[in-house]
């Protein structure tokens, strides 16, 4: 399969069911690293979040490395297979066809919704740009301003800025023209020290950790899988233990943990009251919705797991994780549109053109010419061989015609596969004991004797 169309079908049919077994692998791992905080536990879904994106795309790696004849070795000869069934030879090399109408429905609404998406980022950024547009220096008082020296000191946000505008609802981080904390304009008139303190250190750990930048790179990166309802809930995860390693950062210097925790209540009540961030980018204090979740982290008492057990967690969370998604790679499968029984091109050249089964027998081979080994293959003997999956029409005459790859091994085995089947000949399969053209697909084996 070597059409663009055929490789985004592939991909979207194999991130549907890999998504899950990965999600389920590192709810698996979280679980085991909860005792090493909020930091373990988002490395966690990050990875998951790569892992998604990238596994589906592992099946295509085969006809990458193709292109470099170095990367493969071979033996020295071969075995042409023909399979009178056409599914039965393309599920045994991991090949499913698919009728044409499911397969461009299929790519239709796969390209349609990574274009919503797309549309969706491109709107909040630019509401976020316009929000910071927007924005003025913020008024504080004497006491804030050396609250917010001190929060850019103790974060090394030396050229962060403080800025207020009325369409925040809430204080949020921004990263698009240098870090920005921006508050709404009544924020630092309308707030206590220590709520004020207890968002300021918060959004300045934010702005520490790049978060804004961040966010907007997993969203960019995971456009192609952004249809998939489980990359939904890793990224809210990801949300989730994001503000705990904050909140984390808040408290262990600048803000007692009791104060904070109540801090972020009287905060919470303050902006419920207004509506939402129009950019879903603007990285604010109560996003991930979990506050009840984090108010219990932060008065949790601290454990301290010892460095054998850190190791070992690790080594298991990082094992379910690749084994989870290794096996997901090694089970993915190709989709190419199925031929149909009625090509207008077929039925110019062959007449009708059927299909084994229903009445119809397979040919019969009758003549069969052995693959050979291209030359510069024959010479090394380090790896294995492989197959190439072909499909052609054996028509009313037993004459191969129309053979095409459908699944690659190398361009110069391709080559030698289809030179063979061409030379290949059948007895004509058969309806009502008339001669009738029929579409098959054949295997061709090299492998080592």
């Amino acid at each position: 399969m070597h059409s663009f169309s055929g490789f985004a079908v592939s991909y979207l049919v194999n991130a549907l069911w890999e998504g899950a077994l990965i999600y389920l692998a590192a709810w698996l791992a979280s679980r085991l690293l909860r005792r090493m905080g909020p930091q373990a536990e988002h490395a966690v879904w990050v990875s998951a979040l790569f892992a998604m994106v990238v596994t589906p795309a592992l099946q295509c790696v085969r006809q990458l490395l193709a292109l470099f004849p170095g990367w493969y070795a071979t033996a020295s000869r071969g075995a042409l297979i023909l399979v009178a069934d056409q599914g039965s030879a393309a599920r045994r090399a991991g090949f499913f066809p698919l009728s044409q109408t499911w397969f461009w429905w299929l790519l239709a609404i796969y390209f349609a919704a990574m274009v919503l998406f797309a549309g969706r980022l491109l709107l909040s950024l630019r509401g976020a740009a316009r929000l910071l547009r927007q924005a003025r220096p913020a008024t504080l008082a004497p006491e804030q301003e050396e609250l917010w020296r001190r929060c850019r000191v103790a974060f090394s946000l030396h050229r962060a800025r403080i800025l207020a505008s009325a369409q925040a609802p809430g204080p949020v981080a921004l990263g698009l023209d240098g870090p920005a904390l921006l508050l709404p304009g009544d924020f630092a008139a309308r707030c206590a020290r220590e709520d004020f303190l207890a968002a300021l250190v918060h959004e300045c750990a934010h702005l520490r950790r790049r978060d804004f930048e961040k966010n907007l790179f997993y969203e960019a990166a995971s456009m192609a899988v952004a249809f998939h309802p489980l990359v939904w809930a890793v990224k809210s995860r990801i949300a989730q233990t994001r503000e705990m390693i904050c909140d984390a950062m808040a408290t262990q210097g600048e803000v007692d943990a009791r104060s904070y925790a109540r801090s972020l209540l009287r905060l919470a009540a303050m902006v419920a009251t207004s509506g939402r961030v129009s950019a879903i980018h603007a990285i604010g204090i109560f996003d991930a919705g979990n506050l009840e979740k984090r108010i219990m982290r932060i008065r949790m008492k601290k454990e301290h797991a010892g460095a054998v057990v850190r190791c070992g967690l690790i080594g298991a969370a990082s094992a379910i994780l690749l084994c989870a998604a290794g096996g997901a790679a090694a089970m993915a499968v190709q989709v190419a549109p199925q031929a149909g029984s009625q090509d207008s091109a077929q039925a110019s050249a062959y007449g009708h053109v059927d299909h084994v089964g229903q009445g119809v027998s397979a040919p019969i081979p009758l003549n069969v010419v052995e693959a050979e080994f291209p030359p510069a293959a024959r010479k090394d003997k380090k790896v294995p061989g492989g197959i190439v999956l072909l499909r052609m029409i054996v028509d009313a005459e037993g004459m191969p015609r129309d053979v095409h790859v459908v699944r690659s091994y190398r361009p110069d085995f391709d080559a030698e596969a289809v030179k063979a089947v061409k030379n290949y000949r059948f007895g004509p399969a058969m309806l009502k004991g008339k001669p009738v053209a029929v579409s098959i697909t054949v295997e061709v084996n090299f492998k080592r004797y």
